[in-house]
């Protein structure tokens, strides 16, 4: 009754259908009958199959020029993150040859989306645990609890915004669409499809050549839709691919063993861990004896926070807050003198290290406790490639006392030395980059003179500002993975909280009968 009163509703409509699409339809018709009486339906019939044949090379193109825009189009989400260290870049790149090897999906058929989602997830698993016998389950629970989470909130942030009238679409709705489907499904689709043999069995009966031409017809209207919808799956694909890898990068990675809340209680744990405030950022000093470590802490900071003397000072680990007007707050930890092997003080520093600043005198010609340190300090980080190593500048004090030593007239440009003094810094600075394998870039020339001004501060400052950013990155990275071993205190807790819930159920259980 209501499919009548609908009709009856809207038979204007439904004869303004017919009156624009049945002309066009006894056009189709009438042409072929005219072909076929007038002798002309064989020329058609060649022509149609040139063109036929024509459509192999202009699908190809099609198809490779769909895939180059759909890479273009995905270019920003085809980037890897820019907190993501070199094991994350490493198995994204693996995501981008599986999306680009990836054929478009039917848009009927889903067996190929689930097997194309689990060699990605598969692929990115093995990346980072490749001696897993099943590393693909290498997460938890909570991990991937907090990954729905945030797959649920991106869906329906999208849903509201692409799907029109989500709001009204209730799951009631979805439940009668998938009953109907289980009660019917199969009966309408097997009937559609023998009443579709049926008729092209009549059809070819009653007029052979004229059901040929159907035939040839029909397969190249469905070629051709294949061709012009293959630029939205082709798109539809590798954006598929890609938001799975990411998503399989930020589960396999660790990057969820903390949501947003926990990692800023984290953070203001790791806060607590020294006596007194500090800056977000930790900045371990490091150097040898009598390298100028704490004359560099008192000028960065513009006031006197620890000893300096031509003597060595700092016996013990001490960290303060550096706050210079106009500059960035840090955290400066100021570390004993070196020695010749890698104490376990330092390296307990170093593993809470955002950014490491290795002090080094120009003046000082042994190199060797440095450098061996520094080797030391890459070697823990290779052994530890899930975590992101902190970036490593070096101060190199006292150039001011380089030959010639009774020339001081800064500012110096040592990139294009103009003096002997200049050159001599230049010098200083390339030697050191080759002893200790680091970067030009990451090596400052300063000088703190005891009876003038310091000397390029504002481009170590600079230089630390520049580092800020992946140091905060390192900060993250550290906090993520000092929660990946549950403690005692928080087991005592879930303990705890699970009998009180087991004991509450047994006190309130009614008594049977």
């Amino acid at each position: 009754m209501k499919r009548i009163g609908a009709f009856r509703h809207y038979w204007p409509e439904a004869l303004l259908i017919l009156a624009i699409v049945l002309p066009w339809l006894s056009l189709l018709v009438l042409g072929m009958v005219w072909l076929w009486q007038s002798d002309h339906f064989w020329r058609w019939a060649l022509g149609a199959f040139i063109l036929g044949l024509l459509t192999w090379p202009l699908s190809w193109f099609v198809r490779r020029r769909a895939n180059a825009e759909a890479r273009l189009a995905l270019g920003e989400v085809a980037q890897p993150l820019a907190d993501w260290h070199v094991r994350e870049r490493d198995a994204w790149s693996d995501v981008l040859a599986i999306a680009d090897a990836t054929a478009p999906f039917s848009l009927l058929d889903i067996a190929p989306l689930l097997a194309s989602a689990q060699a990605t997830v598969e692929a990115v698993a093995r990346h980072f645990h490749p001696q897993a016998q099943d590393a693909w389950a290498q997460f938890s629970l909570p991990e991937v609890l907090l990954l729905a989470e945030r797959v649920s909130r991106d869906v329906r942030r999208e849903a509201l915004t692409q799907i029109p009238g989500v709001r009204a679409l209730r799951l009631s709705h979805l439940i009668w669409i998938h009953r109907q489907h289980e009660r019917y499904g199969a009966l309408a689709w097997t009937g559609w499809h023998a009443s579709s043999v049926l008729w092209r069995a009549v059809r070819a009966v009653l007029n052979p050549v004229r059901a040929a031409g159907q035939e040839a017809g029909g397969a190249l209207v469905d070629k051709a839709v294949t061709v012009l919808s293959y630029r939205v799956r082709a798109f539809a694909t590798r954006l598929l691919v890609l938001e799975i890898g990411h998503a399989a990068i930020e589960l396999y990675s660790g990057r969820l063993k903390l949501s947003d809340a926990e990692l800023r209680a984290a953070r203001a744990r790791d806060l607590a861990a020294v006596e007194g405030p500090i800056a977000p950022v930790r900045i371990v000093l490091i150097g040898q004896v009598s390298a100028g470590k704490s004359s560099l802490v008192n000028a960065l900071a513009q006031e006197s926070r620890s000893a300096v003397g031509p003597v060595p000072t700092t016996a013990r680990v001490a960290e303060y807050l550096l706050e210079a007007e106009g500059q960035p707050a840090v955290s400066v930890v100021d570390m004993p003198g070196l020695c010749d092997r890698l104490e376990p003080d330092v390296l307990s520093q170093v593993e809470r290290a955002d950014l490491i600043l290795w002090v080094a005198s120009a003046v000082q010609p042994a190199r060797g406790p440095d450098r061996k340190i520094l080797d030391a300090l890459r070697a823990w980080a290779a052994a530890h490639p899930a975590r992101r190593p902190p970036p490593i500048l070096l101060a190199l004090t006292h150039v001011d006392e380089l030959r010639p030593a009774a020339e001081w007239a800064p500012p110096y440009d040592i990139a294009v030395p103009a003096t002997s003094k200049a050159r001599a810094m230049r010098d200083a600075v390339e030697a050191v980059a080759r002893t200790l394998d680091l970067s030009i870039d990451s090596i400052v020339p300063i000088a703190m003179p005891p009876d003038g001004k310091p000397y390029n501060l504002d481009a170590l400052w600079a230089r630390l500002a520049l580092e800020l950013e992946e140091a905060k990155l390192v900060q993250l990275d550290r906090l993520r993975h000092g929660q990946q071993t549950m403690s005692l205190r928080e087991l005592a807790s879930q303990l705890g909280q699970a009998g009180r819930f087991i004991l509450k159920g047994v006190v309130t259980r009614p008594p049977t009968a």
